[in-house]
């Protein structure tokens, strides 16, 4: 599977595409790593519409603090 990172440092805000470090594997550098593969084990291909999607159920599993207790309040 090929898979696909991108990453920020803590305070970068991504504004900019110069902000992200983007690479073929662990890119090593920022705090902040996304990372997906792009096929699944189905051999489907990911569209840009299913990672928006997964980002944003994470962006609510992290707002609503219940669901991962080990990081700190938002």
């Amino acid at each position: 599977m090929a898979g696909i990172s991108l990453s920020l440092s803590r305070g970068v805000e991504g504004f900019k595409i110069s902000d992200f470090t983007v690479g073929t594997s662990t890119p090593g550098t920022g705090d902040i790593e996304l990372r997906f593969n792009v096929t699944d084990t189905n051999s489907k291909n990911l569209t840009r519409k299913d990672v928006i999607l997964a980002c944003k159920a994470f962006e609510r599993a992290l707002e609503e603090g219940k669901l991962i207790t080990t990081t700190p309040v938002l």
